[in-house]
């Protein structure tokens, strides 16, 4: 038996590079799986029936537009249909932007606190209600060091970020009494096609103030994920796991 068995884990963006690892970490140690993703593909429908055979745990998909807030809304009602209780959330999903202000386009900067911000509010309000109250369970959200460095180009992507790891102080203390934990991972960048977006500058630019002159991989993040989702960290609460290798 994994250390968690019998549990349910919540995981956005789950179709992507970070959220693929995440959900194999926590498959491995036998958790069932509810994933959000923006669309079904034969490429993830063949990798969820792979998590599933390899670990006899259940999947259960969804498929909606973070960027719609009526599309999240049918997504999370969806979820609670199923009537499980969730021991962890991890709010995974985001987009990049990276573009100094003069070239910054106000529908992308909307489009981005949607995706990266208001998206994974609506989903925890959502699901709050739903989330075991027994003192194991926790709320994990992505963060970045774009949201604490305060690097160029990133006056958008960073902002969202860092109304993350306020949002994940203000709730930790909000949902104490609850006994849900919430924390948040600041990961450098990593090898994903995220990363690939963000283009070849930023990629140099990272590796070159990296004191590992190298990127995160994501299974490095993803056990960040689980680390704090486990007993081990459970007195870790309204804190920033930077995960970046060391930054100069």
């Amino acid at each position: 038996m994994g250390k968690y068995t019998g549990k349910i884990v919540c995981i956005t963006g789950a179709d992507g590079g970070i959220g693929k690892e995440i959900s194999k970490k926590f498959a491995a140690e036998g958790a069932d799986l509810i994933t959000c993703s923006l669309c079904e593909t034969p490429q993830y429908n063949e990798f969820v029936e792979e998590l599933m055979k390899a670990y006899g745990i259940n999947i259960y998909p969804f498929y909606f537009d973070f960027s719609d807030e009526e599309a999240i809304k049918v997504g999370m009602k969806q979820i609670k249909a199923l009537k499980l209780k969730i021991s962890v959330l991890v709010n995974n999903a985001g987009m990049p932007h990276l573009a100094i202000l003069p070239f910054t386009k106000m529908s992308d900067v909307k489009k981005v606190f949607q995706v990266n911000y208001f998206a994974q509010l609506q989903i925890t309000q959502s699901l709050i209600s739903v989330i075991v109250k027994d003192g194991t369970s926790s709320i994990i959200n992505a963060a970045s060091i774009a949201g604490i460095d305060g690097d160029m180009g990133n006056s958008v992507y960073g902002a969202t970020k860092a109304s993350m790891i306020l949002f994940t102080k203000v709730l930790s203390r909000e949902l104490g009494a609850s006994k849900i934990r919430v924390n948040a991972i600041a990961p450098g960048l990593t090898k994903t096609g995220f990363a690939l977006a963000m283009g070849e500058k930023a990629i140099a630019s990272m590796e070159d103030i990296s004191t590992m002159h190298r990127l995160a991989t994501p299974e490095e993040i993803a056990n960040a994920y689980l680390f704090l989702a486990s007993d081990e960290a459970s007195f870790i609460n309204g804190q920033v796991l930077r995960v970046d290798g060391g930054v100069r």
